[in-house]
């Protein structure tokens, strides 16, 4: 009887470490990274769930998904983060958070990135205002289908560069000017300190948290 006992106990014991190693293996498999390609898809059904208003969450969280991707050199990603710092979706508003990351996703070949980043040289969102980097950027994203980054490259060139010759040499340019090969965005960060705002809408730089309505 005694050895009954104890062998049932043995058993049950040998039983339940497997059943254990069983479990281990499948919470592993369970908790295995994901792809990029999973994780990005997963990332932009949240973002859809979110903007829809059916995320109990919000934004926060699919921000955090964006990050982290953009952050491993994904250029969608980066592309989504640019945005969403924008929108205020999930994150405070920050114009050169947004042109940092616009910018790396621009020369990593998105097309709304480019025409975000020239519109960024346009404005000085974050940069300081440059009109020939601005057209360059519309334009590289007009070839690469932006319609309206044609329009707003020929507005820059009709109102701003305003001289033909200028224009000229910047459409001789593009032929060899790759987005892939420029150097990353100088972001400039203006601390809030009135006095420095004004210098710097002066320099034709808008500052960082400087909203739409503040101008």
């Amino acid at each position: 009887m005694t050895r009954s006992i104890l062998l049932g106990v043995f058993l049950c014991g040998v039983l339940g470490l497997f059943a254990g190693l069983g479990s281990a293996e499948t919470t592993s498999a369970t908790q295995a990274p994901v792809s990029i390609e999973e994780r990005l898809a997963q990332a932009n059904k949240d973002y859809d769930l979110a903007f829809r208003g059916l995320s109990p969450d919000g934004f926060e969280p699919v921000f955090a998904q964006f990050l982290a991707l953009a952050q491993e050199g994904n250029a969608e990603a980066q592309e989504a983060v640019g945005s969403m710092y924008i929108t205020q979706q999930g994150v405070a508003f920050d114009r050169c958070e947004a042109t940092y990351w616009w910018d790396k996703a621009a020369r990593a070949g998105r097309t709304e990135a480019q025409a975000r980043m020239g519109y960024n040289y346009w404005n000085g969102n974050g940069v300081i205002r440059d009109f020939d980097l601005a057209y360059l950027w519309l334009m590289t994203a007009a070839k690469n289908g932006d319609a309206d980054a044609k329009k707003r490259a020929k507005s820059i060139a009709k109102s701003d560069i305003v001289d033909e010759q200028r224009v000229f040499d910047l459409d001789m340019k593009l032929h060899k000017w790759r987005a892939e090969d420029q150097a990353p965005a100088i972001i400039i960060r203006v601390p809030k300190i009135f006095s420095l705002k004004m210098l710097s809408i002066i320099a034709g730089l808008t500052p960082c948290h400087m909203g739409y309505d503040e101008f």
